[in-house]
């Protein structure tokens, strides 16, 4: 049963990751952004609109949001990699918080809030599930045990010499 909740939970980092790969392509797609919508300058002037600089720079952090995740994902095991998902869970939720709340280039709609929960669903479920879940033996280190007792016998027949009939 424990393994069941860690493949479980696997996907749905997993499908956070894929979430961002599609905040990535929308903002290439696109060219707008969630945020930057309502900036305005020191004299009160619009910000430039058509300026495809944020949503490039959104997405290039959503990509890499989702290879920190992806990695997470398949290494669950290692906790500095869990800690590397922490922390970009988390400036993640900062971000869009602080843009809304803080600076207003963005109002707080579905697109701010949605990313927000799910993204603090993650985090609280990595602070929890690996550390509740792995204590037991884990299917990657049965594998290595494995892989390296091959590779044992495998030097022991080659270092036989063999007879010549």
């Amino acid at each position: 049963m424990d393994q069941k909740i860690m493949y479980a939970f696997r996907g749905w980092i997993a499908l956070v990751a894929f979430m961002d790969m599609g905040v990535a392509l929308r903002a290439f797609i696109e060219k707008k952004c969630i945020f930057g919508e309502y900036s305005f300058t020191q004299t009160g002037g619009l910000i430039e609109r058509d300026d495809p600089t944020l949503p490039r720079v959104l997405g290039m952090y959503s990509v890499l949001k989702a290879i920190a995740l992806i990695h997470c994902t398949v290494f669950i095991h290692y906790i500095p990699i869990i800690s590397m998902g922490i922390c970009s869970l988390l400036l993640t939720v900062f971000m869009y918080l602080t843009e809304a709340l803080y600076y207003k280039s963005a109002t707080l709609n579905f697109y701010i809030v949605f990313p927000c929960i799910m993204n603090s669903l993650t985090m609280i479920g990595l602070f929890i599930v690996p550390k509740k879940y792995l204590n037991a033996p884990t299917v990657a280190e049965d594998e290595n045990a494995e892989l390296l007792r091959q590779a044992t016998a495998f030097k022991k027949r080659k270092q036989q010499p063999k007879k010549i009939s």
